[in-house]
C-alpha cells in the first residue's frame, strides 16, 4: 500500500464527489436501476476506504518518525548527563 501514500487527498475527494454526482444525475434522469445503485454506492465506499487507508499509512509514518526523533533526543540527553561526548559536542560547536 506504499503507492497509495503518493496520491494527494484531493484526488480521492474529487473522485468520490464525481461518482456521487454521476449517481445522483442518473437518479434524477430516471436512468438508474438497482444494479446501478449498488455499483455506484460500492464504488464510492471503495474510494473513501482508499482515502482512509492512505491517511492511516501517513499517520503511521509520522508516528514512527516522531518516535525516532524522541528516542534520538533521549539518547543525546542521556549522553550529556553521563558526560559522554560532551567534549565532542563542544568541539563541534566551536568549529
Amino acid at each position: 500500500m506504499r503507492t497509495i501514500d503518493k496520491f494527494p487527498p484531493d484526488l480521492f475527494a474529487a473522485l468520490g464527489l464525481t461518482l456521487i454526482a454521476t449517481w445522483f444525475a442518473l437518479i434524477v434522469m430516471g436512468m438508474s436501476s438497482v444494479i446501478a445503485h449498488v455499483l455506484f454506492l460500492f464504488s464510492v465506499a471503495f474510494v473513501f476506504e482508499l482515502y482512509s487507508s492512505s491517511q492511516e499509512a501517513k499517520d503511521a509514518i509520522r508516528e514512527k518518525e516522531a518516535r525516532e526523533r524522541e528516542e534520538h533526543l533521549h539518547n543525546l540527553l542521556r549522553d550529556m548527563e553521563e558526560g559522554e561526548g560532551v567534549e565532542e559536542w563542544e568541539e563541534e560547536l566551536h568549529y
